[in-house]
Parts: C-alpha cells; sequence; structure tokens
C-alpha cells in the first residue's frame, strides 16, 4: 500500500525523519520497500498569472505572454504552449531557477525576443503526465508568487507498505498512523471534524438482503441535487495518485479517498438508471454482467452480486457494473457502504480475472463497525464539494451474522518465556491500551479484548506477538539458544540433491526457482501427449496450468535473461512435476536444465565455441556417474515434439525411461521466446538418488593386458549397442572395454564408421597366458559379428 508521508503525519506526528519513520514501521512488522520523493528537486518555480497573450512578431507557434509573479515588474516569456491563455495560473521558472536533469533558466532570446524565464508543463518539474498539451494549469485559488513546491506540496514522499495478509487493518491511512502511535507513543488524532451531515426524509430507495450471512450490514442513502460541474479538489487528487490511484470522476474520487483514508470500500450507483429494488443475492448461473472496466462476465451461482429488476449491476464488494456506473451528467446517486463476510468475497475477483482495491480489502477483512462512519465521511465530501440533500441512511443489518470481539486470556510469565524479557504489568497494559484494546486484570494475567478492527487476533501468542512489536524487536536482549542436536541420519547409499545441485554449480550452472503454475498453451505445445492439471482459480491466465514437465519454467528463465543480453545461459532446477495417471495425481521429483550460447565464459585465452548436444550429455552423465548408474543407462535416438529430430534421446535405465534430453526444436523458438540453440535435460530425480555404497577389494598384483581392436560397423548402430555386445561375452579377465576413436573416411565404407576399442585383460590371482588372451579376443570379434554385425578392420 502507498500513501502520502505528509497525509500520515496529519493523523500521527512522531519527531522522526523520513528515514527513522520507514524503519520503525519495518521494525514494527510492516515492511517498508520503499521511500519515493513525490517530485524530483528543483526550485525557484512560482506561481504565476498570465497577464496577456500576444502572437511572435517572427514564429507561428511562439506567443510572448506577460506573467504576474508577485514581484513589482511582470515578466515577458516567450511561450510555445497551445494551451496558454491570459488570466490562468502555471507554473512560472524564473531566471535563475534549475528544473529536474540540472536544467538551468536564463535571460534568452527567442527569434529576437527576450524571454526571463519559462512556463512549465507538469513533466518539466517532473511531476506525472497530466494528459494536457501544454502547461500544467493551477487552480484559481492558487496564491500568485508562491512557491509551487509550497503549494503542491512537493516537498511529501510516497511510503510504500508491503503488509502481509493478516494486517488488513492498516489498508488504510488511518490504520498505519495507528500502528506508529501505537510503537511511537505519539499522540493519535483524526484530522477532520466529523460532522453528521443533515438528512431529508426517508431514502426512497429500497434494499432487500437476501444473503444476510454474506452481507451481514448494508447501508445506502440517495444524495439528489448534486452540481454536475464539481470537480474533485487538487488535495484529493493529489493523494489518490500519492496512494496509487487516478483520479477519475468526482463522485468516484470520493469513493476512493475515503478507501484510501479509513480503508472502507463503498460504491456509488447513478439513482436515475436503477430499476426497482436493491437486492444482495447470489448471481443466477449464466447471468451476465458488464463491468465498470467493460468486461462481460458470465456469472456462476455462487458469486453475490447487487442487482434491481434488470439483473445484476454489481460484483459485491469488487466492482461495480457499467449500466448503473456515475458520470459527469450525475445528479442524483444512491451510495452504498456494507460489510460483506470474507468467505463470500475470497477468491471471486480472481475467478473472473480481476482484483480490485475492493475485494483485496474485503478478501482479508474489513471492520464491521466502520461502514457508519465511512459512509458519514463520504457524505460530508460530497455535499461539502457538490452540495444536494441527502436521505436518511436505509440500514439492513443482522446482528447474528456480524463478527464478535474475542477475549483472550494474556499472562506475564508466557510473556516473558517468549520473548525473553521481564517486562512490568504497567508496561504490558500500557502497550495494549495504545492499541486500542480493552484490558481487564485478572488472576494470573488479563482478559484482552481486541478492537473490531483487530481480527488476526486469535491466541495468547499474538498478543504476545504484539508485545514484541510494539515493545521494539531490536530491544530485546541477545540470549543464546540452547537445543540438543539431534542431526538426521543418511543412509550411506542415498544420494542428497544437495550434492546433486552442488555438482551441477561447479559444472557453472546457476540454480533457478520458477512456479509450479504455467502457461497452458505453451505447455502443450511442449509435451502435448501430457494433459496438464488446471487450476480453478489461477492467479492469472498465464499461470493457469500445474506443469506436467520443467521445461515451461526453463525456457521462460532463457528467455527473460536473453532480453537482457545474456548470451551464454547455464541453468538447472529442481522441483515438483505433475501429472494424471488412472484418475490419480502424481507428483513426481525431477530435476531439468538448459544450456544454450559459448561453451566457456569469454576468455582471451584459447578458442571457443558454441556449446552442442554432447556438452549437455557430458553434464547429465555426470550427475549419472555420481550415482554410479552411468552403466546401467543408455541414451537412445527418440523423437519428442518439443525436441530436433536426430538431436533428441532418451534417458533409459533398466529398460525405463528415467529422462530426456535434446535441442529445442526450431519451430518452438519464436513461442518460448527465446533464440539460438537451446539444449534441455529432465531427469527423475530417483534415478539418481541411490549411491552405490563403496566396498573394498584387493588391486592385482598381476599385470594387466590392454589389447586394441577395430570394428568396422553400419553408421546408423549406437555405440552402447556394440559395447552391450561384448559385454556379453562371459569372461572373468575382461576388466572393461573404452572406445578410445571413431573413424570415417578413406578404407571405411560409405554408411560405415570405425570404432576402435580397448580391452583392458586381466586376472586377479595369476599372470595370464598368451593363449587365454588370444582366445578372449577371438571370442569378442564373435559375438561382435553375431550380435551386430560387426567386422574386424584389416
Amino acid at each position: 500500500m502507498k500513501v502520502s508521508e505528509s497525509w500520515l503525519r496529519e493523523w500521527t506526528n512522531p519527531e522522526w525523519d523520513s528515514q527513522t519513520l520507514a524503519e520503525e514501521l519495518s521494525l514494527a512488522g510492516l515492511e517498508v520497500d520503499g521511500v519515493e520523493p513525490v517530485a524530483p528537486a528543483f526550485s525557484n518555480v512560482v506561481v504565476g498569472q498570465v497577464v496577456s497573450v500576444e502572437k511572435h512578431p517572427d514564429a507561428d507557434k511562439l506567443n510572448v505572454t506577460q506573467v504576474d509573479v508577485g514581484e513589482e515588474e511582470n515578466l515577458q516569456i516567450v511561450c510555445g504552449a497551445p494551451n496558454v491563455v491570459a488570466g490562468m495560473k502555471a507554473c512560472c521558472a524564473k531566471v535563475g531557477a534549475v528544473l529536474p536533469g540540472d536544467f538551468k533558466i536564463k535571460k534568452a532570446k527567442l527569434r529576437g525576443v527576450p524571454s526571463h524565464g519559462m512556463l512549465c508543463g507538469a513533466t518539466e518539474i517532473g511531476l506525472p503526465d497530466d494528459g494536457v498539451d501544454g502547461l500544467y494549469v493551477l487552480p484559481d485559488e492558487a496564491s500568485v508568487g508562491q512557491d509551487v513546491r509550497e503549494y503542491l506540496n512537493l516537498n511529501d514522499q510516497v511510503i510504500d507498505v508491503d503488509l502481509t495478509p493478516n494486517r488488513a487493518d492498516c489498508l488504510s491511512v488511518e490504520g498505519v498512523a495507528r500502528d506508529i502511535a501505537a510503537i511511537s507513543n505519539a499522540p493519535f488524532k483524526v484530522p477532520y471534524e466529523s460532522q453528521e451531515v443533515a438528512k431529508n426524509g426517508a431514502c426512497p430507495q429500497n434494499v432487500a438482503v437476501e444473503q444476510p450471512q454474506a452481507c451481514p450490514k448494508y447501508l445506502g442513502c440517495v444524495v439528489e441535487g448534486l452540481n454536475p460541474q464539481a470537480e474533485t479538489p487538487l488535495w484529493m487528487k493529489q493523494r489518490l495518485e500519492r496512494g496509487g490511484i487516478s483520479p477519475k470522476t468526482f463522485l468516484v474520487d470520493v469513493t476512493n479517498y475515503v478507501l484510501l483514508e479509513l480503508g472502507q470500500p463503498m460504491h456509488a450507483f447513478d439513482a436515475d438508471k436503477l430499476q426497482g429494488d436493491i437486492q444482495i443475492r447470489y448471481a443466477q448461473s449464466g447471468e451476465t454482467l458488464v463491468t465498470l472496466d467493460e468486461k462481460e462476465l458470465t456469472l456462476q451461482d455462487d458469486t453475490l452480486v447487487i442487482a434491481d429488476d434488470s439483473g445484476a449491476i454489481a460484483l459485491a464488494g469488487i466492482m461495480g457494473g457499467l449500466a448503473t456506473a456515475v458520470s459527469d451528467a450525475t445528479q442524483r446517486i444512491f451510495l452504498e457502504c456494507a460489510h460483506f463476510s470474507p468467505l463470500a468475497i475470497t477468491g471471486k475477483a480472481r475467478q473472473y480475472g480481476l482484483h480490485t482495491d475492493s475485494s483485496h480489502r474485503f478478501e482479508r477483512g474489513v471492520d464491521a463497525y466502520l461502514p457508519e462512519r465511512a459512509l458519514e465521511r463520504a457524505l460530508q465530501l460530497i455535499t461539502d464539494i457538490a452540495g444536494g440533500q441527502v436521505s436518511e441512511v436505509s440500514s439492513t443489518v443482522s446482528m447474528e451474522n456480524l463478527p464478535t470481539a474475542k477475549t483472550i486470556v494474556l499472562r506475564p510469565e508466557r510473556v516473558a518465556k517468549l520473548l525473553g524479557v521481564d517486562l512490568l504489568n504497567a508496561e504490558i497494559e500500557a502497550i495494549f491500551e495504545r492499541l486500542n484494546f480493552d484490558v481487564k486484570a485478572i488472576d494470573g494475567g488479563w482478559e484482552m479484548t481486541a478492537p473490531t478492527y483487530r481480527f488476526d487476533m486469535e491466541i495468547e501468542a499474538d498478543l504476545i506477538e504484539e508485545v514484541g512489536r510494539v515493545y521494539g524487536y531490536n530491544n530485546l536482549p541477545d540470549t543464546e539458544v540452547q537445543a540438543p542436536m539431534r542431526l538426521p541420519t543418511l543412509p550411506e547409499s542415498e544420494q542428497e540433491l544437495y550434492v546433486i545441485r552442488k555438482a551441477l554449480v561447479n559444472r557453472g550452472y546457476f540454480e533457478v526457482v520458477t512456479y509450479s503454475f504455467v502457461e497452458e498453451d505453451l505447455q502443450a505445445k511442449l509435451v502435448p501427449d501430457s494433459p496438464a492439471i488446471c487450476l480453478k482459480n489461477p492467479i492469472s491466465d498465464d499461470m493457469k496450468a500445474m506443469r506436467t514437465t520443467l521445461f515451461p519454467g526453463l525456457l521462460q528463465t532463457v528467455s527473460y535473461n536473453q532480453k537482457r543480453q545474456q548470451s551464454r545461459i547455464r541453468i538447472f532446477e529442481s522441483g515438483l512435476v505433475f501429472n494424471i495417471q488412472d484418475g490419480k495425481t502424481l507428483q513426481t521429483p525431477m530435476i531439468g536444465g538448459a544450456i544454450v550460447g559459448d561453451l566457456h565464459p569469454q576468455n582471451w585465452a584459447g578458442d571457443n565455441r558454441a556449446a552442442d548436444f554432447f556438452d549437455l550429455k557430458g553434464d547429465v552423465e555426470t550427475l549419472l556417474e555420481m550415482s554410479h548408474v552411468l552403466g546401467q543407462v543408455r541414451f537412445e535416438a527418440r523423437e519428442y515434439p518439443m525436441l530436433h529430430p536426430g538431436q533428441s534421446a532418451a534417458i533409459v535405465k533398466d529398460g525405463r525411461t528415467v529422462g530426456v534430453m535434446g535441442q529445442l526444436h526450431p519451430s518452438l523458438v519464436k513461442t518460448t521466446g527465446v533464440s539460438g540453440k537451446v539444449y534441455v535435460f529432465e531427469l527423475r530425480l530417483d534415478a539418481i538418488s541411490k549411491a552405490q555404497v563403496p566396498q573394498a577389494k584387493p588391486i592385482s598384483k598381476f599385470p594387466e593386458v590392454q589389447r586394441d581392436l577395430a570394428f568396422v560397423v553400419s553408421e546408423s548402430l549406437p555405440m552402447h549397442d556394440l559395447l552391450d555386445a561384448i559385454q556379453q561375452v562371459e569372461s572373468d579377465i575382461l576388466q572393461g572395454v573404452e572406445v578410445f576413436d571413431i573413424y570415417r573416411g578413406q578404407g571405411v565404407g560409405e554408411g560405415r564408421k570405425s570404432v576402435a576399442l580397448a580391452l583392458k585383460i586381466q586376472h586377479q590371482e595369476r599372470t595370464l597366458q598368451d593363449e587365454e588372451v588370444d582366445a578372449l579376443v577371438s571370442q569378442v570379434i564373435d559375438m561382435a559379428k553375431e550380435k551386430v554385425q560387426a567386422e574386424l578392420r584389416q
């Protein structure tokens, strides 16, 4: 939530500067994301009134103006703004002024005419673009010669408070100010006089609440005779903008202002557009509503709506309908102010792809006893600015459905135990009195009744947290934690995920963490054979499906980095994927990665090249070798929709596919937003989670014999097929087979290749005879020929 510091200090004004105020708020649990000035630094800019405007003698688009800035003589300023007229008031930068960007105003001649200053637009003094082509127009009541920074309160700061969901009571200026007053022990006061607006006659609009459990309180009244030309005051516009809300029309601005000030959402209907009685009910299945943002919704029957005889006219607690919206011509309104149960609103905005300031508050909880005060405040603002006559308030209240304050017992010894500090009973009582709790002393402690806006108070620990917040976490003593060290035992045969992740980091990868929710269409293009589990209430349309593979998140991360000039990327992620099998949801731990760009970081020494399929394969083999399962794994050529044909492989262990790797299909490069050749892999963690327990055995003291053989095989023959054939030779002296060369060219037929192997031959207990070695070699040659038609190269 964003809030103006000057507005806050009208409610409570501790003797803290802006930085200290932000730090104390953060330490009290209301984390401040930032403090930003509302305007950049500039000086010597004052309110000026244009006295006269004449055309420049030598320039069609320039005017020569005389500007009154409160000095003895008017300033002559050449101005090119199309909206400059005599009598208007504008921001005038005098000679010597310094505008944002260190732009200094000096005496000048424009087409031969002297100019002693500059009339400024909004952006020229660092304010947001007001949409006006030309000068920033100041109100008529602005005092000529007054410093613009002072008049527009531009020395103000905007405090951005990141609230946790349980602190909905601070979603208002009043709420934040209450907390500041409590932690600083500064006085708290309401900065405006609460005066009840005169009421005239019964409310002509009938209201029927059909769902009191969802809407236990509904207030409304009719205001007629409004001035349709009434404009939102400058001070109100400024506070709305600094609170992150764009000013619209006067009536909408008033409701938004009360929302920011007190935290109570409300809505104004054009009373002349209403048809019949107001009804608070659940929608009829299939009923439609066009919302204020011109989005047509088909409503579900669990959606609470405000309706009249024509049908739904608003989503309760979320957004109004376009058909009954107020406009610049509205002279008669029905102003509603209600309390909706959080359970009736939670998830409904997201269900329709919406998120509003109103739903944000009602989902977290709004004080059920605030509507009366908020309605009077809104009526006071409306009648003060736009006039009008107000009817009596129509009130429908279901007391049995209103939330009640909970009484919690607090024990001083429990405070000492959890916070580690002994506080006097009087100190604890003072803290809760500043927090507006009802404190009642009992034997062994107190009965604490929270104010109606503190619905996060449930148990004794919540109260103790309040003591710690207000007393100050940084004031608590440092005490050593005493706890027994019970380290979990990890079987030696289990491979820790940390070790696997560390191995990839050591090979130059960076770990990423992406959402488990992905874009449904993108995932369907990557893995069309894996139906996704879709969420009923997704965070957004591009986070609708549970991931069935890690690839969408990895590719989005690659795209994100490439768009920020990162050409060499090596990333990995470990996490769950979600699949449906036999009607049940399976959660499978996986690890996946992606590489693109050069093999090595840019370096002056040595040649570099682009990473390829075999570089990725080497990384995968490292993970397999760590678990001592590389010998059990085969990389089988297999085609996948998302991978480039001829550059893809299935990772197979003991006849089961445990992973996949390859180059992203060129047709998906644009779809995923990546560029270049991207290589990806994905591997089941259970395939590499078991490590081989080392077993000691003596090293043979007898000599090893090595025999090299070169076989000519078909070009299409996978290497592991040849090795598997040789491994079928039954022998206790064949210790290993290694590939040390592959040759294609002269002497080897077309479509053939020569594979050179080294046979490692050794006996554990004796020296081998030549006859034994020759017999083994003959067996290897025969087996290779029989199984894969390999011919010994001559």
